[in-house]
């Protein structure tokens, strides 16, 4: 029996080396350009190979191959929370008329007025009905971000929403503010399958506001992005391109998603053993699979319900590059994102103009956030703005201006960032009860400027929102590694907001 099975082998590998030299010869002159060619004539295995093993090694059925045809070629993905980051251009208010911030004591340790923050008296939030709690993090209730939030977020989508805000002053009007932690996040574990950062302008940071020095890391660099057509070119220029060569992987996906499923059919009825046959159908299988993630029909947003559901007005710019990188952000594609958002020095001595912006920014937050709860996903969405403005003490009584202060000047002493939080599973646990400010106001309406290693520091500042960003999957002790240095030494527990989320 035993002889006759090694005759039975013999045989049949003298038949395979037949079809071997029959196959030679069909390509010879032949130029195989798509994957289509490849697959045809048996020559590919998998995402990550080009040229099969040979057909008598596959017949060999080594234990390394098996388990690569098992386990596949599976490009990575995002490997933590996915991050937008919205950069506001100009000097924006946050603190007081958006978010609350107060002293010492944090968010409900009132100051004494919020004029210059520019609410009037009859706003201050120890008044009833002043405040709202509904996302956590403590915003004014008229304030035009929650407004915005809420017109576009459902009830169930806010309720899984916390936040913090740091107290800290930066400079006016500049895009020299080190305000963006993107290289340091990226370093944190926020990666994609087809690029680690994304940003809407052609910066180091992505926005208008630059990154830490120390973060740059020079062979990087952001992906810009603003319409879909920039999503779909990301596949061309992203890994699929270094997986297939040159040809931006164009013909490959057309090939996948044009071909027959009597082409499929007819590859794998070839007269060929049953177990190589299994085999290089594992490996086209795997091929498929992998490449689906990348086929317009999945990248482009224009053709995601779940997007267009929560972006009713892809026309619009703002929403147009927002919707665009949060989908790739949310589907594991990008792991970072900055849209950099023009305008927000609207200091013209009225309200109305402040409260449009505000408001604008709110919107997207909220479709963001939708979006994020659409497709069952966590995300971290970090707010900040190059210094800040100070409101003129007269009162814009028209319809938009809603009775508050006029924005009067720049002012970076009343600078403020913030951040939410969305999580799938429901709100964050807060590490220590009622505290989301870091840092802290005086009773003049400025930034204590020793309060807190942020509240002067901008550095120091994106050091805090990586540690923040670090907490929530359990990787604090790791800042030092990620950053360079840790600054908050033994008192870095004061500047972290949620315990470990995932």
């Amino acid at each position: 029996m035993n002889n006759e099975n090694e005759n039975n082998k013999k045989y049949e590998m003298l038949r395979i080396q037949d079809e071997l030299k029959k196959k030679k010869k069909q390509l010879e002159g032949h130029h195989l350009v798509s994957r289509r060619d490849f697959l045809s004539h048996g020559l590919i295995a998998g995402v990550g190979a080009v040229m099969a093993p040979s057909l008598l090694s596959i017949l060999n059925m080594n234990s390394a191959y098996a388990l690569d045809c098992g386990a596949g070629n599976a490009l990575p993905t995002t490997s933590r929370i996915p991050i937008l980051i919205f950069d506001l251009s100009g000097g924006s208010n946050i603190a007081g008329s958006n978010v609350m911030v107060g002293k010492t004591g944090g968010q409900t340790d009132y100051l004494p007025s919020y004029a210059t923050l520019g609410l009037p008296d009859s706003m201050h939030p120890k008044n009833a009905g002043q405040t709202s709690d509904e996302l956590g993090l403590q915003f004014h209730a008229d304030s035009a971000i929650l407004r915005g939030i809420q017109s576009t977020a459902a009830v169930t989508t806010r309720a899984k929403v916390d936040g913090a805000v740091f107290c800290a002053s930066s400079n006016d009007d500049t895009s020299n503010n080190p305000h963006n932690p993107i290289y340091w996040l990226t370093k944190a574990g926020a990666t994609g399958d087809l690029t680690a950062m994304a940003g809407t302008q052609g910066s180091e940071s992505g926005g208008n506001s630059n990154v830490p020095q120390a973060s740059l890391i020079p062979t990087m660099k952001p992906v810009t992005i603003n319409t879909p057509k920039d999503a779909l070119n990301l596949v061309n220029i992203g890994k699929l391109g270094t997986l297939f060569g040159t040809d931006k992987s164009t013909k490959v996906l057309k090939a996948i998603e044009t071909m027959s499923a009597n082409k499929v059919a007819q590859f794998n009825s070839k007269s060929l053993p049953d177990q190589l046959k299994d085999l290089i159908n594992c490996g086209y299988i795997q091929s498929q699979d992998a490449l689906n993630k990348f086929l317009p029909s999945a990248i482009d947003p224009t053709l995601d319900t779940q997007v267009t559901a929560s972006f009713n007005n892809l026309t619009d710019g703002d929403q147009r590059k927002t919707a665009t990188i949060t989908k790739l952000i949310l589907d594991g594609h990008v792991g970072v994102g900055t849209i950099s958002l023009g305008g927000y020095d609207y200091h013209s001595d009225n309200r109305s103009e402040g409260e449009a912006k505000d408001f604008k920014l709110g919107d997207l937050i909220g479709r963001v956030l939708e979006l994020a709860a659409k497709k069952q996903k966590d995300i971290f969405i970090y707010v900040f703005t190059d210094g800040s403005v100070s409101a003129n003490g007269k009162i814009d009584n028209s319809v938009a201006g809603r009775g508050k202060l006029g924005w009067g000047g720049d002012s970076s002493q009343r600078a403020s960032t913030f951040f939410l939080y969305y999580r799938q599973a429901g709100r964050a646990l807060l590490r220590t009860p009622g505290k989301r400010q870091i840092g802290a106001f005086k009773t003049n309406e400025n930034v204590d400027l020793t309060a807190s290693l942020v509240s002067n520091n901008v550095t120091n500042l994106a050091k805090a929102v990586v540690g923040n960003y670090l907490a929530l999957s359990g990787k604090e002790s790791t800042l030092e590694t990620v950053v360079g240095d840790n600054p908050f030494g033994a008192n870095l527990n004061n500047y972290l907001i949620f315990n470990k989320s995932v």
